[in-house]
């Protein structure tokens, strides 16, 4: 039986033990986060560790969580505390690089602006970089808000997704090239269950709506597939009503496929992050082998042992 080994770091402070972490990673959600809990008895010089005036953690301390099977250990969590639930046990709630971001407001006007510019204001110390076309947002306004809910207006106005990847801040398509890895997955092996299910492309019923902004903040949009299909949404800068339709149309297979759908719980290794590229396959059933982005991530380690639950998104080869 494997050994859990856990390291978590908070300031100058190590922890090599906790009741329970739980992590959630996703390209949908613009923060990563964590929650460890730990035995709320615990003291330093006879002292409270997490309640009262001598509180040795605190909101905004940065925290590095590290877990593996002994004796390896991974990075799987960098962040703060965002706030800290004393019941028992002691639950430290922990955002990603993304806490930066929702600290302090704004007030801020444009008459004309583009998207690297923008996040070049309010980003501040928090690096970012954006993987799509950069976009003409042409008038813009901040009005006493945080950076976090610029962003989230990006995200409702524009379409673009935003979230934290390797310390910075991504900005645009859901899976970075760059940012991912390929994860060889044995449904006999290393699958304790699963919640997947495999359709035939004929069986899925998709329809893509694509977006194109214009220079001049005007929107085209156009619709293919199935008319009555579940709908999925595809953001394109500067593309005339023609070339969106072919564009869209080229998307659809992406969407629309013969595989898996669903979510599957496997051991705590290999470590998987959303973006990465799961390759599925079965000793049973070697035909159903595929390749799939996996775009959640939520992670469990503690008494119950060490988890990993992926869910799939779309397939990365058609």
């Amino acid at each position: 039986m494997k050994r859990l080994n856990c390291e978590i770091t908070i300031d100058d402070n190590v922890i090599n033990f906790v009741t329970e972490v739980e992590i959630n990673s996703s390209w949908k959600e613009f923060t990563d986060k964590a929650f460890i809990k730990i035995p709320k008895r615990i003291t330093k010089n006879g002292e409270p560790v997490f309640i009262g005036q001598n509180s040795l953690f605190k909101r905004g301390d940065k925290v590095t969580i590290k877990l593996g099977y002994f004796p390896n250990l991974e990075t799987r969590f960098d962040g703060y505390i965002y706030n800290i639930h004393i019941d028992s046990p002691v639950v430290l709630e922990c955002h990603d690089e993304f806490f930066k971001l929702k600290e302090n407001t704004l007030t801020k006007s444009y008459a004309k602006v583009n998207l690297n510019t923008l996040l070049s204001d309010i980003a501040g110390e928090v690096e970012f970089t954006t993987n799509t076309a950069t976009a003409e947002l042409g008038q813009f306004r901040i009005s006493n808000a945080t950076p976090a809910q610029v962003i989230e207006e990006l995200k409702k106005t524009y379409l673009l997704n935003a979230f934290i990847k390797g310390k910075k801040l991504q900005v645009g398509k859901q899976y970075v090239d760059e940012l991912s890895k390929e994860v060889a997955i044995t449904k006999e092996v290393q699958v304790i269950n699963d919640d997947l299910t495999y359709q035939k492309e004929e069986d899925v019923k998709i329809r893509i709506k694509a977006v194109s902004m214009l220079p001049n903040n005007q929107k085209i949009e156009v619709e293919v597939g199935d008319v009555t299909g579940e709908v999925r949404t595809a953001f394109f800068y500067d593309l005339d009503q023609a070339t969106l339709k072919e564009t869209a149309e080229r998307e659809l297979p992406l969407f629309k496929y013969t595989g898996f759908r669903g979510a599957f719980t496997t051991f705590g290794e290999p470590f998987i992050e959303h973006g990465d590229i799961i390759e599925y396959k079965s000793l049973k059933f070697p035909e159903y082998t595929g390749k799939y982005f996996a775009d959640s991530v939520k992670t469990t380690f503690g008494q119950g042992g060490f988890r990993q639950i992926v869910e799939l998104g779309r397939k990365a080869e058609v």
